[in-house]
C-alpha cells in the first residue's frame, strides 16, 4: 500500500493533489459553516444595522452552509475513488463538482468579507441563498449518483484493509 501511495505522489496527473486540496478546503470551510449555523458571524450579531432584505436572507445562509459540507464530502469520495480505482471521470461527477465549486465559492464570498463583496451578495435578501440551495442540492444529487456508480464493494474494502 505504501508503494501505491509513493507512486501516486510521483504522478503528474494531479488527481491526488486535487484530493488533498479538497480535504484542506473542507477543513477550512468547516469553521465557516459552524459560525454560519451558530450565528457567530459579526454581521449576524448586528442585525439592526442590516437592511430588511439582508435580515430576511440571513437564516437561508445557514441552509447553504449545511449543504456545502455533504457536497464536499461527496466530492472527496468521488475523487478518492478515481484515484484509488483509476476509474474515468463521468459527466455527472464533473458537473456536480463544478456546481459545488460555484456554490462553495459564493458561500465563502458571502461569509468572509475580506474582498468586501458580502454586502452585495446579501443585499438581495433570500434570493441568492435559495438559488445556491438549489444549485447545491443538484450538485449533491449528481455527486451522489456518480459515487453510487463507482463505489467499492464491501469485500473490496475489507481486502484493502486486510480484515
Amino acid at each position: 500500500m505504501l508503494d501505491d501511495i509513493r507512486s501516486a505522489l510521483n504522478t503528474d496527473d494531479g488527481q491526488l493533489w486535487l484530493l488533498i486540496g479538497l480535504c484542506v478546503a473542507l477543513l477550512l470551510t468547516m469553521e465557516a459553516v459552524e459560525e454560519a449555523v451558530e450565528g457567530a458571524w459579526p454581521h449576524q450579531r448586528r442585525t439592526r444595522r442590516m437592511q430588511i432584505g439582508q435580515q430576511r436572507g440571513q437564516p437561508f445562509w445557514a441552509l447553504v452552509a449545511l449543504l456545502v459540507l455533504p457536497g464536499a464530502v461527496l466530492a472527496i469520495l468521488n475523487v478518492g475513488m478515481v484515484v484509488w480505482k483509476d476509474v474515468p471521470r463521468s459527466d455527472a461527477m464533473l458537473t456536480g463538482g463544478l456546481l459545488l465549486g460555484i456554490g462553495w465559492a459564493l458561500f465563502v464570498l458571502g461569509s468572509v468579507d475580506r474582498l468586501r463583496v458580502r454586502r452585495f451578495l446579501t443585499q438581495g435578501g433570500p434570493a441568492l441563498p435559495l438559488v445556491l440551495t438549489t444549485v447545491l442540492v443538484i450538485a449533491i444529487a449528481l455527486l451522489l449518483s456518480s459515487f453510487w456508480d463507482i463505489r467499492p464493494s464491501v469485500e473490496t474494502i475489507r481486502e484493502s484493509l486486510g480484515v
